[in-house]
C-alpha cells in the first residue's frame, strides 16, 4: 500500500506543477485581445481570431482548474490508502 500511496503522491505533485503553466497561458492569451482598430487591415479575420483566442483562453483556465482538482483527488485517494493500511495494521496487531 505504501508504494501505491507514494506513487499517488508523486502523481498529484506533477498535476499541481503543471496547473500554473496553464494559468500562464490563460493570462498571456487574455492580454492578446485586439480591438477592431488594432486589427487594422485584418478586419476580415478579426472575428475568427477573437473567437479562437477566447476559446483557447477558456480551455487553459478550465485546464488549470481541472489539473488542481485531479491533484486533490489523487491526494484523497492516497489518504484513503494510508488510512486503510493503518487500520489493517491495527487490526493485525490486535490479533496478537
Amino acid at each position: 500500500m505504501r508504494i501505491a500511496a507514494n506513487a499517488l503522491s508523486k502523481e498529484a505533485e506533477q498535476w499541481d506543477n503543471e496547473a500554473p503553466k496553464l494559468t500562464v497561458i490563460e493570462q498571456t492569451l487574455a492580454g492578446m485581445t485586439l480591438t477592431r482598430v488594432e486589427a487594422g487591415i485584418f478586419q476580415i479575420m478579426f472575428g475568427a481570431y477573437e473567437a479562437c483566442r477566447a476559446q483557447v483562453e477558456d480551455r487553459a483556465r478550465e485546464g488549470a482548474t481541472e489539473f488542481t482538482k485531479m491533484a486533490d483527488t489523487l491526494r484523497d485517494i492516497e489518504k484513503a490508502y494510508r488510512d486503510t493500511d493503518a487500520q489493517r495494521a491495527d487490526e493485525i496487531a490486535a490479533l496478537w
